[in-house]
Parts: structure tokens; sequence; C-alpha cells
């Protein structure tokens, strides 16, 4: 279900000239915020996506801007030597709705009005990022 709230203000910015800028803001803001917490991890920035190998295979956090230029979300992937994803995996990439903790919420999927607005929504998205997705992607490469 669509939060009405966000609609309201979505719609707000679509009339705001300011709103691209903003936009660019919160966005800068993500990407610094994910290359914080990814770095240490070993993980390397390349365009909008970073990763890291191992013997394994590459595992990769990719921010995918959506088409309509109201948010983001975080994909992650993971691919053997073979370039396939692992046996367990229905798909090449998921998102971070399995970390959410559950009622199907993605904290992935970052809306850059809320980003601006309010900040714990990436505060939050990291720390779950850092302290569940990352070690479960991390272990495909043990």
């Amino acid at each position: 279900m669509e939060d009405e709230d966000l609609s309201a203000r979505k719609h707000h910015a679509a009339h705001d000239p300011a709103f691209p800028g903003r936009r660019e803001e919160a966005h800068a803001r993500i990407v610094a915020a994910l290359d914080g917490a990814l770095r240490p991890f070993g993980y390397a920035l390349k365009g909008s996506t970073w990763s890291r190998s191992s013997p394994r295979g590459k595992s990769a956090v990719h921010l995918q801007r959506n088409r309509y230029g109201w948010e983001v979300q975080i994909l992650l992937r993971f691919v053997t030597p073979e370039g396939e994803p692992p046996a367990e995996w229905d798909e090449a990439e998921m998102t971070m709705e399995r970390f959410g903790g559950g009622g199907g919420e993605d904290p992935g999927r970052l809306a850059f009005l809320d980003v601006l607005e309010k900040p714990a929504h990436l505060s939050r998205t990291i720390d779950i990022l850092t302290l569940e997705a990352l070690p479960w992607l991390d272990r495909l490469h043990d």
C-alpha cells in the first residue's frame, strides 16, 4: 500500500523547483553513507556498485535509482566464479526485504525526501546493511 504522506510529499516535490537539487543532495548523502559502511568490509566503489571478490565469487551492493526520480533501492548480488548466482538464490540479485523485520518492508528502498527530512531512515538502513545483510552476504565468500 502506498504511503499517503509520501505520496503527498512527492506531489509537492514535483512542483518544487528546488527538488532536483535536493534529490542530488540526498543521493550524495546515501552514496557517502554506503561508501563509509562498505569500505571497511573490503568493498570498492565503481559507478553505483560496491563490490568485493574472493576465490568463491564476487558480491556486490548496487544502488539503483528509481526511474521516476523519487527514490533509490539497494540490491544485493553474488556470482560464483562460473558466473552463476548461488544455488539457494531464486534470482541473480535480491533486495534487502529479507532483512526488514518482516511484513514485506524493504529497508533498502530509500525515498530522497525521507533521507533529507528523516535522517534516521538512512541510519537504520545502514545499520541493517552492516549488521545483517553484509554478514549474510559475506558468508558466501567463506
